[in-house]
């Protein structure tokens, strides 16, 4: 099920459908203070952008922590999504 589902989601962070737009949108980051896990129309100042590419990070270490990172395409696709707005698709 991964680290961000099931009963108690890391971070009280659950990604599963349904659950993740609530939770990252406009939502500030348990790590690092105020600062939110997606602004929308701000890749640059969304948390979730740096947690993915291991950088600016407040605490903790680049995501996903299974041995890999996200595939640059995928995270294109995450910087494109916020970019627009963040909608809830």
């Amino acid at each position: 099920m991964g680290c961000h589902a099931g009963a108690r989601p890391a971070q009280s962070l659950s990604l599963e459908s349904g659950k993740a737009f609530a939770a990252l949108v406009n939502v500030a980051s348990s790590e690092c203070g105020a600062r939110p896990l997606v602004k929308p129309g701000a890749a640059g100042s969304s948390y979730l952008v740096d947690k993915l590419m291991g950088t600016n990070l407040c605490s903790g270490s680049q995501m996903p922590k299974a041995g890999s990172s996200l595939p640059g395409a995928q995270i294109d696709l995450i910087r494109n999504w916020i970019c627009q707005g963040a909608p809830n698709n």
